[in-house]
């Protein structure tokens, strides 16, 4: 048989037994009239035992259970300090086609269930209690609708009276463990403690080891207390050491009470106590076949007090202490090796541990440790070990204390900078990272210059040895390197180092997955997500996203990280033109603080906003939205300013903004976004009404390998149009397969959505599906284009394709009445033609130049028309006009 270690027994007393049902002691008395009263009650679907510590709750079910399984019964066993799948379990039986009646599940300590549990298990025994067979085991009342189903006799309640030991069960019990003793002392012990099982036994063992039923007087300690003392105080003295050393611990496994204890023969003394029911209980493990064991509370509470009031006993307990942080240091268990610590009485342990560990414990998210950590190091200690200080910035950091971090990372700077001259250890390692990682942080909202903290990352990491010193690069664990590497990526990713940005992440990830720290792995993927969405890899980003929700869940993942998840998300759901999703997505990333996000994340939550007011059609608000840039120090990485000044292009474009169109082109100029200028360009070149010349440019700039992803797709489904409106069947075929092929990658819908508002274009993928090889993503690309609803055409804006179609300018018979807010309007005749090229998203002078009037008699009319519809703009003005049937 494989023994496990004691980083296994470990892990598995976090969740103690597992379900596995304890193992009875040899002086287990079996108690018929209570079996028979569980058998009734599990014809029901609740039996609660209610009933304080030591009533042999435990005991008596483990001893039911066991019997049911001997004759073929299935029963489920769940302790209420793991439930596990307990509510789910639990949900998925609801409605489910079960046995009649379902399997029994028993709750053992079920007043240790999560209140969200004992919730769910209230909702099913009111909703479908027929459902479920439970057995709960606990020490008080739980809040379940206990009185309604004792009246439609669907519950049974045993409580303390009923556990009572009666005279019968009573003398088998004593006389288990105290095989001389006579009825007088039986009787004595019944009497005295009115069946209670716990006294019962102590009582017992204290008789059989002094030979004299004595029995505690009035107005002395408590009985169990007395009796208690006194059984221990028969024990070997390694068995008292034994128990002083592990109590602490949740359960316990022969390795690891080895391992506090330092005794040997750790293992048999634990497997002796369960056997004799002096409150410890053992579980079989369900793999290995070791033993859990774990000690009953008042046990535990007896030996925290002699602890506290015992000298020795307080050294014997610090010793476990030290032992087991020095154990779990060893292994690389920061966490554990804290905790242990914390128990040492030790500074110099703690702050070593807190040194080479607190980054890993902060990323896992266990602050509150970290913190104690901390306060328990004495006043002025940081000044004689002042290593620590970048640890401590790196938790005030976490905690929100932005003031404190900053200058702890100054002070933690000016430390690191002393090593000069003198062979470097591995606390200087540490707190060389730890100052960088400060830096690196700060350098991404402007409070420190991002090129000098990304040098100065290199040059520990010796990724860059050109900006090195000579020196050897920093030796750093495993969890303090995955989180710097983050760092550097995520601030090389604000300078438009995306390529070194991607690089570190991944080396990131590989070290964070090497050492199973979820977190870590769930911040790469983040910050990854972000990068591939700027570049354009929306789908792939997706992935990234949804992989770091998989790791640790929705709620496990840290805000700065959680924000970047979701506003990609939120982007993927728009590029496959799912707007409700979209807007789920974005209401999230409206909850996280800004200050939880960088400027990189604030940018993309206003053009994710931005682009949702468009495809909503609210026009008005989505400039306001794009009035100024996110505030940052420094210009903007070009990739913002690319999607910024894209969006403003589109918008300038919808409302007809000439001039705001052509300010877009110098910002995509200006950012070094000169490949896109030069599409757009292209693009716009359709109003001189030469489409031969316009697909011609469009073509000579889709050839270009650097091109924005999205741009492109949206460039390639233009030119498809156009190559159709030319009469070119086989051009514009071909254009459809190569924009598919350029959108189907990534799912860029969103791309389509200017050519996806052409009947034409529809036809063409309709007329391409019925092709002996269609394109595999043309369906799709059919039905989201034919399901969409172009809202923002119908709050006025226009595309260049619709404003340049061949009949965009066929004017229909102009309807010159209507009522607008209860009352009756009529137009002019000129106003209905400037209302007119207003809808076809013509500027002024466009206006005046085919109306063939000067823009000052553009202006009036426009006056006029604000005044009769009510409005003040012309997105509003033109709502209206729909509305109310003028256009």
């Amino acid at each position: 048989m494989t023994t496990p270690t004691p980083d296994q027994a470990r892990e598995t007393y976090q969740r103690p037994a597992g379900g596995s049902v304890p193992r009875p002691p040899r002086t287990l008395v079996t108690r018929e009239r209570l079996h028979s009263a569980l058998d009734l009650g599990v014809q029901a679907p609740l039996t609660l035992l209610i009933a304080p510590a030591g009533t042999g709750k435990t005991v008596l079910l483990a001893d039911w259970v066991a019997r049911r399984r001997r004759s073929g019964e299935a029963v489920t066993w769940v302790p209420g300090q793991a439930p596990g799948s307990l509510g789910q379990t639990i949900q998925e039986a609801v409605g489910a086609d079960l046995p009649s009646p379902p399997d029994p599940i028993v709750v053992d300590d079920a007043h240790l269930l999560p209140a969200a549990t004992v919730a769910d298990l209230s909702q099913v025994l009111k909703k479908s209690p027929h459902a479920v067979r439970l057995v709960l085991a606990t020490r008080y009342d739980l809040p379940l609708p206990v009185p309604e189903l004792e009246l439609r006799g669907m519950a049974l309640t045993l409580r303390s009276g009923d556990l009572r030991f009666n005279d019968a069960e009573a003398a088998a019990l004593v006389q288990a463990h105290a095989d001389k003793a006579t009825p007088e002392d039986i009787q004595l012990f019944q009497q005295q403690t009115a069946g209670w099982a716990a006294a019962l036994v102590l009582a017992a063992r204290t008789l059989a080891a002094t030979g004299a039923a004595v029995w505690p007087v009035v107005n002395q300690r408590p009985v169990l207390d007395v009796l208690l003392g006194e059984s221990l105080s028969t024990l070997d003295d390694r068995v008292h050491a034994m128990l002083l050393s592990t109590f602490a611990a949740t359960a316990m496994t022969a390795p690891l009470a080895v391992m506090l204890s330092g005794e040997a023969d750790a293992g048999a003394m634990l497997a002796d106590l369960a056997g004799n029911g002096l409150l410890v209980t053992a579980y079989a493990d369900g793999t290995a076949g070791e033993p859990l064991y774990q000690y009953h509370p008042l046990l535990v509470e007896l030996l925290r007090r002699r602890a506290a009031g015992s000298s020795d006993d307080a050294r014997i307990v610090v010793a476990a202490h030290r032992r087991s942080a020095l154990y779990y240091e060893n292994r690389g268990d920061g966490g554990s090796a804290l905790r242990s610590a914390l128990g040492a009485d030790d500074p110099d342990l703690v702050a070593r541990i807190l040194l080479a560990h607190g980054p890993e414990i902060l990323a896992a998210g266990d602050l509150d440790l970290v913190t104690a950590g901390f306060e328990a190091l004495p006043d002025g200690y940081l000044a004689a070990r002042p290593h620590v200080i970048g640890v401590r910035g790196l938790l005030r950091r976490a905690s929100g204390d932005v003031a404190g971090a900053m200058m702890d990372a100054a002070s933690a700077d000016d430390l690191a900078g002393t090593t000069e001259g003198r062979p470097l250890t591995p606390d200087d390692d540490a707190l060389a990272a730890d100052a960088v990682l400060l830096r690196l942080w700060e350098s991404r909202y402007g409070w420190y210059d991002v090129q000098t903290a990304i040098g100065r990352a290199r040059s520990l990491l010796t990724l860059d040895p050109a900006d090195g010193d000579g020196r050897r690069g920093a030796v750093l664990a495993p969890e303090r390197l995955a989180w710097l590497l983050i760092e550097l990526a995520a601030a090389e990713t604000w300078a438009d180092e995306l390529d070194a940005a991607l690089s570190h992440l991944d080396e990131a990830l590989v070290t964070a997955r090497m050492v199973g720290h979820t977190r870590l792995v769930a911040g790469g993927l983040a910050h990854r997500a972000v990068v591939q969405y700027v570049r354009g890899q929306v789908q792939s980003a997706a992935q990234s996203a949804q992989a770091a929700l998989d790791v640790v869940g929705e709620r496990g993942l840290p805000l700065e990280y959680a924000v970047r998840v979701h506003v990609v998300m939120g982007f993927a759901a728009v590029s496959q033109l799912d707007l409700d999703s979209a807007w789920q997505w974005h209401k999230l990333v409206v909850a996280t603080d800004v200050a939880d996000s960088d400027t990189v994340v604030t940018a993309l939550r206003a053009v994710l906003r931005s682009v949702l007011l468009v495809e909503d059609g609210r026009l008005d608000e989505a400039l306001t939205e794009l009035t100024s840039d996110p505030a940052a120090a420094g210009r903007l990485p070009s990739f913002l300013s690319r999607d910024l000044a894209l969006l403003r292009f589109r918008l300038a474009v919808l409302v007809g903004d000439q001039p705001g169109v052509e300010a877009q082109l110098r910002e995509l100029d200006r950012t070094g976004n000169t490949t896109e200028a030069e599409l757009a360009r292209a693009i716009l070149s359709i109003n001189r009404g030469d489409l031969p010349a316009t697909v011609a440019m469009i073509d000579q700039q889709l050839s270009r390998p650097d091109l924005y992803l999205p741009l492109a797709s949206s460039a390639a489904s233009f030119r498809t149009v156009l190559l159709a409106r030319m009469g070119d069947v086989p051009a514009a075929d071909a254009s459809l397969v190569d924009t598919l092929n350029r959108v189907a990658p990534q799912r860029i819908l969103h791309a389509l959505i200017p050519a996806g508002g052409e009947p034409a274009f529809l036809d063409q993928l309709r007329r391409h599906l019925a092709s002996p090889n269609p394109h595999p993503f043309a369906a799709i690309a059919l039905d989201k284009l034919s399901g969409y609803r172009d809202a923002s055409s119908e709050s006025g804006g226009m595309t260049l394709l619709a404003r340049t179609r061949p009949d965009a300018h066929a004017s229909p018979p102009h309807r010159l009445d209507a009522v607008v807010n209860g009352a009756r309007i009529r137009l002019t005749a000129r106003e209905a033609d400037v209302l007119e090229q207003l809808a076809l998203g013509s500027s002024y002078t466009e206006i005046a130049q085919a109306l063939y009037i000067t823009e000052n008699t553009v202006k009036t009319h426009l006056m006029s028309l604000y005044r009769k519809l009510g409005v003040e703009k012309r997105s509003a003005a033109l709502r209206v006009a729909r509305t109310v049937g003028l256009i």
